[in-house]
C-alpha cells in the first residue's frame, strides 16, 4: 500500500517564515519597552508626589520653613540642623513623613549613591537616590515662595542637589550652573551616554504645590527654578536647554 506523502516546507519558504517573525519582533518589542517605560515613568511620579507631600508635611511643622538641603545645614533630630553642614538633600530631612528609602529610586535609574562629600560622615539614609533638590528652595519661609505652582521642587538628576540659576555667564550647555550636573545640557558630566532626561527625552518632577509631572527638558524654564524671577526679566521665558546671558 503506497503511503501517502507529508506535504513538508522548502528552505525559501522556512526563510520567509522566519523573516516575518523577525519583522514582527522587531514590532512588537519596542512597543512593549515603551510600555514598560511609561510604568516606570508613572512609578516615578508617583514617587515624586509622596516626596512633594512629605517636604509641605514637615514645613507645616516646622513653623512653614522648608527642609535644609545642598549645603544647607539640616538633619539633627532635636533642631533640625546638621552638625557638619555636608549633607546634600533635604531627602533624609522628609524620611519620617514618607517612611519609605525606596521612593527616592526611580525605577528607571538611580542616580546617586552617595550622601556626603565625606563619606565619613555619612549617617544618614537614604544612600541611594535618583532626585535633586532645587537649591533655591531649602532652608527658607513657604511664604518666600511666590509661585508654588511653577517652582521645581524635586527632579530626576544624578545630583542630589541642582541649582539652574547660579547665573554663570560663562557657562556653557544650558542650564548654567556652577555644579558638574546640569539637567538643561541632558549629559552626566559631559558624557550624553549618559543622559540626565532618561525618561524618553526628559525628567520627571514635583513642584512646590506638590503635583508632579514629566516634561521634556525644552519644556523647562528657569522660571521653573529661580524664586525670584520677574515677568519682564528676559530669562523668564528661557528654556533651561539654554545658556544663561547676562
Amino acid at each position: 500500500m503506497k503511503q501517502k506523502s507529508i506535504p513538508g516546507f522548502t528552505l525559501i519558504e522556512l526563510l520567509v517564515v522566519i523573516a516575518i517573525i523577525a519583522i514582527l519582533a522587531a514590532l512588537i518589542f519596542p512597543v512593549f519597552s515603551s510600555a514598560r517605560e511609561q510604568a516606570r515613568r508613572t512609578a516615578c511620579i508617583s514617587n515624586l508626589r509622596q516626596l512633594g507631600h512629605g517636604w509641605l508635611m514637615y514645613s507645616q511643622d516646622y513653623d512653614e520653613m522648608t527642609p535644609g538641603g545642598a549645603y544647607a545645614r539640616f538633619a539633627d533630630r532635636n533642631t533640625g540642623k546638621s552638625v557638619d553642614g555636608k549633607r546634600y538633600s533635604p531627602l533624609w530631612t522628609i524620611q519620617p513623613y514618607v517612611k519609605s528609602e525606596a521612593v527616592c529610586v526611580c525605577p528607571t535609574k538611580t542616580g546617586w549613591n552617595f550622601s556626603t562629600s565625606m563619606p565619613d560622615l555619612d549617617t544618614h539614609k537614604p544612600r541611594l537616590g535618583s532626585y535633586a533638590s532645587n537649591y533655591e528652595l531649602v532652608e527658607i519661609s513657604e511664604a518666600a515662595i511666590g509661585e508654588p505652582t511653577g517652582l521645581i521642587l524635586f527632579c530626576d538628576s544624578y545630583n542630589p542637589w541642582q541649582d539652574c540659576v547660579s547665573k554663570c555667564g560663562t557657562c556653557t550647555g544650558g542650564c548654567s550652573s556652577l555644579i558638574w550636573d546640569r539637567i538643561g545640557r541632558g549629559c552626566y558630566q559631559g558624557d550624553c551616554s549618559k543622559r540626565t532626561d532618561w525618561h524618553s527625552g526628559g525628567i520627571s518632577s514635583v513642584f512646590a504645590d506638590g503635583h508632579a509631572k514629566w516634561k521634556t527638558l525644552g519644556g523647562i524654564y528657569y522660571r521653573n527654578w529661580a524664586i525670584a524671577l520677574t515677568e519682564t526679566d528676559p530669562h523668564y521665558n528661557q528654556p533651561i536647554t539654554q545658556d544663561w546671558k547676562e
